[in-house]
């Protein structure tokens, strides 16, 4: 349950750096540097043979496109509800929090469904640690992110 907790807020705080970074092609490059950063993790921590890696890369960037689409709209949903808290009623705040759950929901079935063709690509084993790799690659670039920010403001 704390690894999906980190997940959540690392995800979050990811997507809130993103949308805080203001030159649209320092943020794709900023993006891709990670995706490289992720790709050499992943393969590396997973042990991932060469025809592995061919099947599996496709699949999980999908999934990751769709996550992140998720994962936006959540941002989005965030932002705009901040803004005009105070003009909603109850119900409009109680649908609020249902639309909220809901795209939670739809990221849980997205991992559901990628669950199963990570299962078809992957090993058993590697699909399982996939998930406790990704925490750590999360935990990886939030460490580094708390250190760049200490030695800026130093």
């Amino acid at each position: 349950m704390k690894k999906l907790i980190l997940f959540f807020l690392t995800i979050a705080f990811a997507s809130g750096a993103l949308m805080a970074q203001p030159d649209k092609k320092h943020s794709e490059d900023w993006m891709q540097k990670i995706k490289a950063e992720k790709v050499a993790f992943l393969t590396q921590k997973l042990e991932l043979t060469v025809g592995e890696a061919q099947k599996f890369w496709p699949v999980y960037n999908e999934f990751e496109e769709k996550r992140f689409e998720i994962h936006m709209k959540r941002r989005h949903m965030e932002r705009e509800t901040m803004d005009k808290l105070e003009g909603l009623d109850q119900e409009q705040l109680k649908q609020i929090t249902l639309d909220f759950i809901g795209l939670f929901q739809k990221e849980a079935d997205l991992m559901k469904a990628y669950n199963d063709r990570f299962f078809q690509v992957l090993p058993a084993k590697k699909v399982v640690m996939l998930y406790d790799m990704e925490n750590d690659f999360r935990s990886q670039m939030l460490k580094e992110y708390k250190e760049k920010q200490r030695s800026d403001n130093r």
